[in-house]
């Protein structure tokens, strides 16, 4: 795969709330953007499931506008217990059989930092999806969670004949999934007195298999057959459906809590699948995708730490970013000092604290696939989105004129805020991989209009110049007319133009 350099960074802000404070993490499976009411609109085409409860949690929260996770579900799920990307702990496609790259004790998970710090004395519990190991006591023993029951595979079977697992016991169970998850995390709420508590709460809905769920559940899909074919030439309806009784059973879980000392999270674990993905996106740009429909999910969060809820948010926001955010929640800010790892993890709390957006990047990336036509990494700004794939194909998009990314940019002439939004992000996206180090450069010099920069000769590596007037992020460029010449153990690049004087960088790329 190829990589730019690396500069290893540590962004991990938290603010420590007056006293402990419950957390509810909700996470929905395969549920996109495009599927919601929050996010997409009604016109020709489009069709949205109710979901009341959802709504009115975005009433009393704040909605966050471009919110992302990983084009796939396991990926996702080892960003939010882990804080990092799946270039760190490798696991980038779903986890099927034992040869697929699963997570790990070497990661510090959520439950190990609550564990280290006893003295808070969280109650910690994890009910649903599981999807990052397949052993039976995975759960207990990698995740560290103390309680765990749920469905431990990408999918269940079928709704309402599933192997469950609790405590790394497995059985199976006829109660309807979406209702089953529900079960088990009221009854554990209701037994807490006096703790405060984290749960994670995981459904399997909405993703496959697709069903007619009970009708009590779904009243406005009771008209569905529900027979095979129907479901096989008519999807969509039975996918709302499931996404409608996911809400039903979601406002039974939210009614449990004591929603003024209980902070909520809300998201999807990646974008529509193409069998069901509608308008703004396309079946070719969905889930298993890096293109905004396979990435871009729902995001709603509510609770005590809201300023002027009711409110959108347009801050870039990572699922990897959940890590950060609830430790800080929690008032936990030594997840660094209990691990080595590198924790990519910021926190989102000052969007909620306050009602400013947030200045960032979000970074999505998708590898080690069985389609790696499609592998590659994704980093947007605030407008502009450049995607790199392993197959050396390259696409840029203004995602302010262009949300559904019809028109890559790179097809045409650019203008020259587009050309220093695409060089910033090329530059940046550097910052995203492990696999390169930074390079050193060795020498330096600037005489008769010539700035010359030494690096050592690395094998399969290419270096290249690049050269900016000022430190602004924009304003960096490659130096398109630099020499680059291997002198035995190192390279000499050159900017044969450099008369003025400027700041000059080394850019290293495998080959």
């Amino acid at each position: 795969m190829n990589r730019l350099l690396v500069i290893a960074g540590l962004c991990f802000a938290c603010v420590a709330p007056a006293a402990p404070q419950n957390i509810l993490l909700i996470i929905a499976d395969d549920y996109g953007a495009d599927s919601s009411v929050l996010y997409n609109t009604a016109g020709t085409g489009v069709s949205l499931p109710p979901t009341p409860n959802l709504s009115a949690l975005a009433t009393n929260g704040v909605v966050f506008r471009n919110a992302y996770a990983n084009p796939v579900c396991s990926p996702t799920r080892a960003s939010l217990i882990t804080g990092r990307y799946g270039f760190r702990t490798g696991i980038g496609d779903v986890i099927t059989g034992s040869t697929s790259p699963m997570l790990t004790a070497a990661e510090l998970t959520l439950p190990e930092v609550f564990a280290a710090n006893p003295s808070l004395n969280y109650q910690l519990a994890h009910f649903g999806k599981w999807h990052l190991h397949n052993q039976a006591s995975s759960p207990n023993t990698i995740g560290g969670w103390p309680t765990y029951a749920g469905s431990l595979v990408g999918a269940v079977a079928n709704y309402t004949n599933w192997m469950k697992t609790t405590n790394g016991t497995s059985f199976t169970t006829t109660n309807y999934a979406t209702t089953d998850v529900v079960n088990d995390a009221v009854a554990w709420i209701a037994a807490r007195t006096n703790q405060p508590w984290f749960a994670w709460v995981a459904f399997n809905a909405p993703h496959t298999p697709l069903h007619k769920p009970p009708a009590a559940l779904a009243p406005h899909y009771t008209g569905l057959s529900g027979t095979p074919m129907n479901i096989n030439n008519n999807p969509r309806p039975y996918y709302e459906a499931m996404v409608e009784a996911m809400d039903t059973e979601l406002g039974r879980l939210l009614a449990s809590v004591n929603r003024t000392n209980t902070h909520i999270i809300f998201l999807g674990d990646n974008g529509t699948p193409g069998q069901v993905i509608q308008s703004p996106y396309v079946s070719a740009k969905a889930k298993d995708t890096i293109y905004e429909g396979g990435s871009k999910v729902p995001m709603v969060v509510a609770g005590p730490a809201v300023v002027s809820p009711g409110r959108t948010n347009d801050t870039l926001v990572h699922a990897v970013d959940v890590f950060a955010t609830i430790l800080a929640m929690a008032g936990l800010s030594n997840a660094a000092t209990l691990t080595t790892n590198t924790i990519d993890s910021q926190s989102f709390l000052p969007a909620l604290t306050s009602t400013s957006n947030l200045t960032r990047h979000v970074f999505v990336e998708k590898f080690d696939t069985n389609s790696p036509s499609g592998d590659g990494r994704t980093l947007r700004n605030a407008q502009f989105k450049l995607l790199s794939f392993d197959d050396g194909n390259t696409e840029f998009y203004d995602l302010l004129a262009d949300p559904a990314e019809n028109t890559n940019l790179l097809s045409g002439p650019m203008t020259a805020t587009q050309q220093a939004n695409y060089y910033s992000l090329t530059m940046r996206l550097g910052l995203y991989q492990d696999t390169l180090a930074a390079p050193t450069i060795s020498n330096s010099t600037r005489s008769n209009g010539q700035f010359i920069a030494t690096v050592p000769l690395a094998t399969n590596v290419v270096f290249s110049l690049w050269r900016a007037a000022t430190l602004d992020a924009l304003t960096w460029a490659p130096v398109t007319n630099a020499t680059v010449v291997t002198n035995g153990s190192s390279v000499r690049l050159t900017d044969t133009n450099a008369a003025a004087a400027n700041f000059y960088r080394v850019e290293a790329r495998a080959r």
